[in-house]
């Protein structure tokens, strides 16, 4: 009994789904025959559109080649009356060469007897034009006017290309002058040479790429030769089909098949006439191909589908396979999508799941587990490199070049700006460095610089070079220099009495600051570079620094320094000599800083 029942049920579905399936099936039918009736009217406008579009870019490309050839023409004919050559007497290198010069393609030399004595293009040697017709007619017109014409944009007899032709007759010369240039050529050796590709290629496959319906799009340009395509070089026309279009206006086709309907159209261009326009004389005509059978396929396809579906019980296997689906893929990928995430928001560190499945996916998520690795190790490396290069360049001097990343830096990056250099030099050094061993010197400079560095950061300088146990230091402002020499003095004191302590004898230092315009950059060559600084201040600075042992003070500034202090009483300042430093014809004023000023004072 539940058997009958069930199979019972079974039919009464099936019936069911059956007639719902002609009954939506007829409808659809309608509703598409509908809808493709109206999206065909609709396409039909669209194209026309870009017709338009497709004519515009002919005018603007005919008008910007015929502009060139107004202004080479003349220059042309220039150049063959300063060779002293008849244009018979070229060769074809000669030919080539002139073409190249004034960037046309096609050189030809017509006679009074309206035939080429004269091109580059070998295919068009001797080519006769007719004798009779409107073409003769603007030819007499060119003759020895000494003015470039144009006959507009054409086919080309031989190729099937579409070109712009020019032509300029010379006085007191019986030959016309013709340059021709394939207008897709031109465009792709500009500068938007896309523009070619998608107005010759793109612009109508896109409307058949986009549309169901539309099969075919093509523009046909009607000349003595033949009906050329626009779009397919080498396609032509049928001339019978041509004649009924020119009578008619529009003429239609359907296939033997009864599905494809062609459309054609007699072509002009949208809005006012312009004048001189290369291509309203000629006949255009446009053509669309449209499948009308996609409505009646998309019924059959609809039915032979729902069918297949009864047949093979969809629902069921629809149902398992989602189950299926979602367990064995979707969710790890879910999964590895979460820690893709964790990964770019930078948890290194956590674990990546199903890695010990023997499948794809486990595959993929041993990947990522190793792709994580790496990225971890490429970051701390990374991070390791950076900091060790910042040890031999400061980051400081990168930003003064204006370059964020030591990676940016080339060779002669430089910067001008005004800047207060700070030598600092050990007193006596020699003496002291003759008494102690290599690794004793060593040991000595880098204790007394591990002590000085920090000062210089702290007062926002910056350490540009080493030099034996001099320093050389570069501040933005006067103020932060001077407070660091003061605060290099105190901490030498501090120095020193770890050396007594120690059983050493104390150290003595010399500070120079002098404030001036300096470049900051990079020298060397493309393997070996080096930052530095490059201005007289620094020399003066040197200079300055020599002068502290003679004068036994500690820091000397310079009256440009002083210049620069924002509050000169914040310190004790006097005025040590005035003195023409070696290298300097002037001499300048320099002053000792003994130390900041008291309240008192």
């Amino acid at each position: 009994m539940k058997r009958k029942l069930g199979l019972f049920l079974l039919a009464v579905m099936l019936l069911v789904t059956f007639v719902a399936t002609v009954v939506v099936s007829w409808e659809m039918y309608r509703l598409v025959s509908e809808k493709q009736e109206a999206e065909l009217q609709t396409m039909e406008r669209i194209l026309a559109d870009r017709f338009d579009t497709f004519v515009v870019m002919l005018r603007t490309e005919h008008n910007r080649i015929t502009t060139h050839m107004d202004d080479v023409l003349p220059k042309i004919a220039a150049d063959l009356d300063a060779m002293g050559r008849a244009p018979d007497a070229l060769t074809t290198a000669e030919l080539n060469a002139l073409a190249a010069r004034y960037g046309v393609q096609h050189i030809y030399f017509i006679d009074r007897s309206y035939k080429v004595f004269q091109t580059n293009l070998a295919t068009d040697m001797n080519l006769q034009f007719p004798l009779d017709g409107p073409f003769r007619k603007f030819l007499d017109t060119a003759f020895g006017q000494g003015r470039v014409m144009s006959d507009g944009i054409d086919l080309s007899t031989v190729t099937g290309t579409l070109r712009t032709y020019s032509y300029f007759g010379p006085k007191d010369r019986d030959y016309i002058i013709e340059t021709s240039t394939e207008v897709r050529h031109d465009l792709e050796r500009g500068d938007f040479g896309w523009v070619s590709k998608f107005f010759f290629e793109d612009f109508f496959a896109d409307a058949v790429r986009s549309n169901a319906y539309v099969k075919q799009v093509d523009m046909f340009l009607v000349n003595d030769s033949g009906y050329w395509s626009l779009m397919r070089v080498g396609s032509r026309l049928d001339p019978e089909i041509a004649r009924k279009v020119d009578a008619r206006g529009r003429y239609k086709t359907m296939a033997a098949d009864g599905r494809l309907l062609t459309v054609y159209r007699k072509y002009r261009a949208a809005g006012p006439t312009v004048k001189d326009d290369p291509v309203a004389p000629k006949l255009v005509i446009s053509q669309i191909t449209y499948d009308t059978g996609l409505a009646r396929e998309a019924v059959i396809h609809v039915v032979t589908g729902a069918l297949l579906v009864l047949a093979f019980a969809l629902p069921v296997v629809f149902w398992i396979a989602s189950r299926l689906l979602q367990r064995q893929l979707l969710d790890p990928l879910l999964t590895l999508r979460g820690e893709a995430g964790a990964i770019a928001g930078g948890n290194l560190d956590g674990a990546i799941a199903n890695t010990a499945r023997r499948d794809e996916i486990g595959s993929l998520a041993t990947s990522f587990d190793v792709m994580r690795g790496a990225v971890r190790k490429t970051i701390i490396d990374l991070k390791q490199t950076n900091l060790s290069i910042e040890r031999f360049v400061p980051h400081a001097f990168l930003e003064m070049i204006g370059k964020p990343s030591i990676v940016q830096v080339e060779l002669g990056d430089n910067r001008r700006t005004e800047m207060t250099v700070l030598f600092s030099d050990i007193r006596n050094f020699t003496t002291l460095s003759e008494a102690m061993t290599p690794d004793e010197n060593f040991d000595f400079i880098n204790g007394y610089l591990e002590n000085m560095g920090p000062v210089i950061r702290d007062h926002n300088g910056f350490i540009d070079k080493y030099i034996g146990d001099a320093i050389m230091a570069l501040f933005e402002d006067a103020d932060d220099a001077v407070r660091a020499s003061l605060a290099m003095v105190d901490t030498l004191g501090r120095y020193n009495d770890g050396r007594r302590a120690a059983g050493q004898p104390p150290i003595a230092i010399g500070i120079g600051l002098n404030t001036g315009s300096l470049m900051l950059g990079t020298i060397g060559e493309s393997h070996r570079m080096d930052g530095t600084v490059i201005s007289d201040a620094v020399n003066l600075a040197s200079r300055i620094e020599s002068l502290t042992k003679v004068y036994k003070v500690g820091v000397l500034i310079s009256q440009f320094t002083h210049e620069r202090l924002a509050d000169a009483d914040a310190y004790r300042i006097r005025p040590v000599d005035e003195v023409t430093v070696k290298g300097k014809s002037r001499p300048v004023r320099i002053l000792e800083v003994a130390g900041r000023a008291t309240a008192a004072s």
